[in-house]
């Protein structure tokens, strides 16, 4: 079994940590190779941010040999272009956020969601109702500090992290989710003083992955994910043509 981690994102630290956070895991005879996208922001902190990215990625993916990977885990938390990829992949792909989510479900009634910025709070909220698990949340939390800073003294974020979860269990929290992939490779730190599950997202897009994969499943052809008939794209004549468009 072989999977692409793709960090939608340009940052050379995040990815990184991404693949330092696939090399502790237990894998089995999972092989992988983690990549960032080629062109697009450093990190994702708006919409507009997400739409960049879900083109980066799109553009890098079309440039690689795709079949020869066996599933795709996109590696940030607002699953950006997850949808997308989806539609257009032949192997099933896991984001991020729906894999910590789902697996969130099995842990405990409410989850909360640790997010670098206020900004982030409204996206998440929107996302979780998007996927329909409004009822499970007992809310987003804030470290009030940029996607790129969590990166720069994880012992700073950890007691950060710490502080705002005691809120979060005190707003009914009976599972944590670490809502960026920045976060990933501390779950367990933070987890030490807290009393409910911490879940890393690289860790829980990983195992949901491979337990897809195992189980010789893939996404729906029908409904949501169906894919359309591949129509002219206009303007994209030029050196980089074929890598626009669709897969």
């Amino acid at each position: 079994m072989r999977c692409l981690i793709v960090n939608p994102n340009t940052s050379v630290h995040m990815t990184s940590s991404i693949n330092h956070t696939m090399e502790e895991l237990d894998k089995g005879d999972v092989s992988f190779d983690v990549i960032s996208a080629e062109i697009g922001p450093e990190s994702l902190e708006s919409f507009y941010e997400y739409n960049l990215a879900a083109s980066g990625v799109a553009y890098t993916l079309k440039k690689m040999d795709m079949q020869i990977y066996d599933g795709v885990l996109l590696a940030c938390f607002g699953d950006p272009g997850l949808y997308g990829l989806k539609e257009s992949l032949s192997c099933p792909v896991v984001g991020i956020a729906e894999a910590s989510l789902s697996m969130s479900l099995l842990l405990g009634y409410k989850f909360a969601i640790i997010v670098s910025l206020q900004k982030a709070v409204p996206m998440m909220i929107n996302m979780v109702h998007q996927y329909g698990l409004g009822q499970r949340m007992a809310g987003v939390f804030p470290l009030n500090m940029p996607v790129l800073d969590l990166e720069k003294d994880k012992v700073s974020v950890i007691e950060k992290i710490r502080q705002v979860s005691r809120k979060a269990i005190i707003q009914g929290a009976e599972t944590l989710i670490l809502g960026c992939a920045g976060m990933t490779g501390i779950a367990k730190e933070v987890e030490k003083e807290m009393k409910v599950p911490v879940i890393d997202p690289v860790s829980a897009g990983f195992h949901s992955l491979k337990a897809i994969i195992e189980s010789k499943l893939t996404t729906a052809r029908h409904g949501l994910y169906e894919p359309v008939p591949a129509k002219r794209i206009i303007g994209a004549e030029g050196r980089d043509s074929k890598y626009f468009g669709y897969f």
